[in-house]
């Protein structure tokens, strides 16, 4: 008999909240993280808009003296994990030995090592030691099983803009292969500081919109000129079906399906036709074994960048054919700013909220749909819909596409 999978907790760090409620009544609400950056002097960019975390106390989930030693994405890592698996339900010490951590990061502590190079080229000396722990992709991962006394394997995965679905896959497969009874997984980022902003405006993908900050970033909309970096973190507890019911968990969607693909064109660039993702949405449709027809809503990347935007409604256009134009689809950047790898696992938990309420969130800023984004994006105001199987989707920098097929709890 195969083992189910399903999510069991769930946990978040957002620029519009700490925990999923608040997160979650954001979304409902339409309410944008997106502000004038406070965290470091962004005069010298041209994008001066961030989403960043502002009313997170790190000491209300870790120690002081942990807080003061870790690095700002593993904070948010930290309590992000804490806060799904006390969700969940779960004791700290009996199925500790059972449970593995897989948390997800691509740009690890890019502020504090720009503070410590700093200090070093000015100072010579005079930098906290932790920098160099701090600096590593699995730092959040270690700090979370540490935290939470864990003694699972641990692993760390970073596939940019993906990585927050990836660690779904990861920990789906290491539950029906037996080895273990549950995951904590999911992602942070604290991607902002002088460095990462000047580096992006470089490149040019960053919204150059005028107007109020909260506007500045438009999927699928004729003014959508770039995205918005944000930071924050999410994290959910994967569990076998019969374990979670033995034990009376509450479930919040089941894990139905996933794939993934490479465009194999440009580090920025996209296929303007969207093949990869649909080869990744027909892979997931298929593990699921369901039909296109049985998917009820989208949970889409909609990064702001355009020709992203018109290549990831191509793809749509192509799986679903003409019931594209039926299916609600919301990114909900706009809210919580393009945080990378996090960005898909706040997806997955803004998803777990579409399922068990009925409702889907808006897609703010969508005033003037572009020609070539056609579909019903949901703009600036949420709605009741009905959703038993909803697709999330994610796009990372290089190509990497990854799409998760989740369902509504199944009856005992």
């Amino acid at each position: 008999m195969k083992r189910r999978v399903v999510i069991t907790g769930l946990g978040a760090v957002t620029p519009v909240g700490i925990g999923v409620k608040a997160f979650w009544q954001a979304l409902r609400d339409g309410v944008s993280g997106l502000d004038t950056i406070t965290l470091f002097d962004a005069s010298r960019c041209y994008c001066k808009v961030a989403a960043e975390v502002k009313t997170l106390h790190p000491t209300d989930f870790m120690s002081r003296k942990a807080a003061a030693s870790m690095g700002r994405f593993a904070q948010f890592g930290v309590a992000a994990a804490r806060m799904a698996y006390e969700d969940a339900g779960l004791p700290a010490a009996p199925h500790a030995p059972q449970f593995a951590v897989c948390f997800g990061n691509s740009a690890n502590a890019v502020s504090e090592i720009q503070d410590g190079v700093e200090q070093f080229v000015g100072r010579g000396a005079g930098f906290s030691p932790s920098v160099i722990l701090e600096s590593s992709g699995h730092a959040v991962t270690t700090h979370v099983s540490v935290e939470l006394g864990l003694k699972g394997q641990t692993i760390t995965l970073a596939s940019g803009c993906s990585t927050g679905i990836d660690v779904v896959q990861w920990g789906y497969h290491q539950i029906r292969s037996g080895l273990v009874t549950g995951v904590l997984a999911g992602a942070s980022e604290a991607p902002l500081s002088s460095y990462t902003q000047a580096s992006w405006c470089s490149l040019g993908v960053l919204s150059r919109w005028p107007g109020p900050a909260a506007q500045a970033l438009r999927p699928f909309d004729v003014l959508s000129d770039g995205f918005v970096p944000g930071e924050g973190g999410a994290a959910f507890v994967l569990e076998e079906l019969e374990h979670a019911r033995t034990r009376g968990a509450r479930i919040y969607a089941e894990v139905l399906g996933f794939g993934g693909s490479s465009e194999a064109v440009h580090l920025v660039t996209v296929d303007p036709e969207g093949t990869a993702l649909q080869d990744a949405v027909r892979a997931a449709l298929r593990m699921a074994r369901l039909d296109p027809t049985d998917i009820d809503y989208v949970n889409a990347h909609g990064n702001g960048l355009p020709f992203y935007d018109r290549a990831e409604t191509a793809a749509y256009r192509g799986v679903f054919g003409r019931r594209a134009y039926n299916i609600p689809v919301t990114s909900i950047k706009p809210i919580t700013g393009q945080s990378l790898a996090a960005a898909g696992a706040m997806q997955i938990v803004a998803s777990c909220f579409t399922l068990e309420e009925q409702f889907v969130p808006p897609t703010l800023n969508h005033d003037i749909p572009h020609p070539d984004c056609d579909l019903d994006y949901v703009p600036n105001r949420g709605r009741p819909a009905r959703v038993d199987r909803l697709l999330i989707s994610a796009h990372a920098f290089g190509g990497t596409q990854s799409v998760l097929i989740l369902g509504r709890p199944p009856q005992p």
